[in-house]
């Protein structure tokens, strides 16, 4: 498959946990781009926090966009342009507004370049320091006159994890209401998520959606990477992600996923094990076909399957060991193994540690 479009979240994808991007990555979007692939940064994040990050990719802007607010606006090229928004009536929020004040968690509505925000509390401040974001404080989010592209609650998990159970049921078909961090519940209007907009953008710029490669990390990014033709989750991805991700990398944020994938996927300049069968004696798979094999065995009573074979042969009890039993199970963990091999299109250790694994 000839993938066209690489659709990149920022934090905890391509970010590192300092926040900034490694050489490895830069090199592999530059790379990327020069052979023609449409380069997007799909974010949560507003357009204020993202200009500095997409500065630095020194790439051929004109094919490429910058979605921002998980798909309530986007931008094409870079300096950006504003081509669509998806906004709500800040109205519809009310429901949003009473539920933060009960349960006192700080409120940040977004619309074009700004937060907009009516006090600064530390939580707000460390929000605004850790993205550089311009704000402006207004006396109530709550009367705020116009549209707006998202709402944030930004507070400790246990409550945003109450509001959201109490939420979501009443927006749904209204709202869409996820997480994009532990600490930041996120509210889009309803056809403003990242998978919609991806289909759309594809769409507009002539690729096929088969042909898409999305990357992220958290429950924000799970529509896209459902969306994209190749779905990726990185190795740090919320565990909901990776259950949806076509696949997972070997390396977290703070190890260059994105260039792993690009390189595997984009540039071919990776091995890869696809459809190579890696000959070896699975012992696993055996155990468990031996296993199986000895509970039909004596299940349906079959004495010539069972490995240890009673006998009463001239009045005295006795039992047998039947080596042969282990040759069934035996060819069978061959066939098992390279069926598994062929499908998943890696090695079997390489897919099971991708997919569940550890760093």
């Amino acid at each position: 498959m000839s993938y066209k479009m690489i659709f990149l979240d920022l934090d905890d994808t391509l970010l590192s946990s300092d926040l900034s991007i490694s050489e490895e990555n830069l090199l592999a979007i530059r790379k990327a781009s020069e052979i023609g692939v449409k380069v997007v940064i799909c974010t949560g994040r507003g357009i204020f926090s993202v200009k500095h990050i997409a500065e630095q990719f020194k790439i051929d802007w004109d094919n490429c966009y910058i979605i921002c607010l998980n798909g309530g606006a986007v931008y094409k090229g870079f300096p950006p342009l504003l081509v669509s928004e998806k906004l709500f009536d800040n109205s519809i929020a009310g429901i949003v507004y009473e539920t933060a004040e009960k349960y006192g968690v700080d409120v940040q509505i977004y619309r074009g370049d700004k937060l907009i925000v009516e006090k600064v509390t530390e939580r707000v401040n460390m929000y605004i320091q850790k993205l550089n974001a311009d704000y402006i404080l207004v006396d109530s989010v709550k009367n705020y006159d116009g549209k707006l592209a998202k709402m944030l609650l930004n507070g400790p998990n246990d409550k945003l994890l109450k509001i959201e159970k109490e939420l979501a049921p009443k927006l749904e078909g209204k709202m869409n209401v996820f997480f994009s961090n532990p600490n930041y519940l996120e509210f889009t209007a309803f056809e403003a998520t990242k998978g919609k907009v991806l289909v759309e953008l594809a769409n507009k710029m002539g690729v096929d959606v088969s042909e898409t490669i999305a990357m992220g990390d958290s429950f924000n990014d799970i529509s896209m990477v459902k969306a994209a033709g190749l779905g990726v989750a990185v190795r740090n991805a919320v565990e909901p992600l990776k259950k949806v991700a076509d696949y997972i990398t070997k390396n977290t944020h703070d190890e260059s996923a994105v260039a792993e994938v690009i390189n595997r996927y984009m540039l071919n300049t990776s091995e890869k094990n696809e459809n190579k069968y890696k000959f070896r004696f699975p012992v696993l798979i055996f155990a468990v076909l031996f296993i199986i094999e000895q509970l039909l065995a004596s299940a349906f009573n079959m004495q010539a399957l069972k490995f240890i074979r009673y006998m009463y042969i001239n009045g005295n009890d006795t039992y047998k060991v039947q080596i042969l039993t282990v040759l069934i199970p035996f060819v069978l963990c061959f066939a098992v193994d390279y069926i598994n091999q062929k499908t998943k299109k890696e090695d079997e250790e390489e897919f099971w540690i991708n997919k569940y694994g550890k760093k």
